[in-house]
C-alpha cells in the first residue's frame, strides 16, 4: 500500500512502449535464454550479423533477398512470427528493404549478315588461291611463239632432319589423350524459392525458381549457391545424391568446388 491508498484501490501501471523490431528480436532471444552464439549456430549466420540486426544497423547486412531471409530466420529461431517482424522492419525502414529487382539474363546477339558474309569469304578465298596455285597449268613463252605449257607439281616436303626429331619420337596420332572426367551438378527445386547461381565468377541464374525445375551445370572451378530457402534446393553430382544444404527457411550459402565436391555427396 502506498501513502494515501484507500482500501480496494489498485495503482494503475503504465504499459511499456512497444519495442521496435530490432529490440523485439533481442528481447525474445533473452526471454528464451539464448545467447548470440547459440542463435548463430542454429541459423548458420555470424554473430556479427546478429549484433547488427539487434542494433538496427541493417546497412551492415547483405542486401536484397538475403537481408529479408536473415530477418525471417532469426525471428523464427527466437519464437516470433517471421512475416510480422519483416513487415515491421519494412514499415520502419523501407529503404533497407527495396522490392527485389527482376533479373534479366541477356541472350547473346546474333551475328549480322555482314559478319557472316565476311566469315564465309575469309574461309573461301584461301581455298580458291590454293586450287589455282596447285591445279592450274602455268603458260610460259614469248609473243609470236607457240606457248609452252608447264605443269607445276606440288613441292614435296623436305625430309625431316634428325636433329629436329624430339626425344622419344613423335606422338602417335592414334594414342588417346587423357582428359579430365566432366563433373555435372544437377539442381532440383522442391519448392518455390529465390536462387542465385554463380559459376566461376559468372552469374548464370538469378531469379525465382519454381517447384520441379531441374538445372544441370558443369562444374569448372567452383559453383556458388545463394538463396532464401536452403531445403528447397536439392542436387546430385554425376548422378550421385548430394547432402542437404540446410533446414526449411535457412539462408542458402554454399560453395561446391572442383577440389572438394566429393564432400557434398551422401555417404552410404
Amino acid at each position: 500500500m502506498w501513502p494515501g491508498q484507500r482500501p480496494g484501490q489498485i495503482k494503475a501501471v503504465a504499459e511499456p512502449r512497444s519495442l521496435d523490431p530490432s529490440a523485439r528480436l533481442r528481447h525474445a532471444r533473452e526471454q528464451r535464454g539464448l545467447s548470440l552464439r547459440q542463435v548463430a549456430e542454429a541459423t548458420k549466420l555470424s554473430v556479427r550479423a546478429l549484433e547488427s540486426l539487434e542494433s538496427g544497423a541493417l546497412s551492415e547486412l547483405p542486401e536484397g533477398i538475403y537481408r529479408r531471409s536473415i530477418v525471417r530466420a532469426v525471428a523464427r529461431e527466437v519464437g516470433l512470427n517471421p512475416d510480422q517482424v519483416l513487415s515491421e522492419f519494412t514499415s520502419l525502414q523501407s529503404e533497407a528493404f527495396p522490392a527485389p529487382p527482376r533479373v534479366v539474363i541477356a541472350e547473346p546477339q546474333a551475328a549480322s549478315s555482314f559478319n557472316r558474309m565476311l566469315t564465309v569469304v575469309s574461309a573461301v578465298v584461301p581455298l580458291i588461291a590454293g586450287v589455282l596455285y596447285f591445279g592450274v597449268p602455268i603458260v610460259r613463252g614469248v609473243i609470236g611463239e607457240s606457248p609452252k605449257v608447264e605443269v607445276v607439281q606440288p613441292r614435296r616436303p623436305d625430309p625431316v632432319l634428325s636433329e629436329a626429331v624430339p626425344v622419344g619420337g613423335f606422338v602417335d596420332a592414334s594414342t588417346p589423350v587423357s582428359r579430365p572426367v566432366p563433373v555435372v551438378v544437377t539442381l532440383t527445386i522442391s519448392s518455390r524459392c529465390q536462387l542465385r547461381v554463380v559459376a566461376d565468377g559468372i552469374e548464370i541464374i538469378g531469379r525465382t525458381m519454381e517447384q520441379g525445375e531441374t538445372v544441370p551445370i558443369e562444374l569448372g572451378e567452383e559453383i556458388l549457391l545463394l538463396g532464401d530457402n536452403a531445403s528447397a534446393v536439392q542436387f546430385s553430382i554425376n548422378g550421385q545424391a548430394g547432402r542437404l544444404l540446410g533446414e526449411p527457411g535457412d539462408v542458402l550459402s554454399a560453395r561446391i568446388g572442383r577440389d572438394d565436391y566429393q564432400d557434398f555427396l551422401v555417404r552410404y
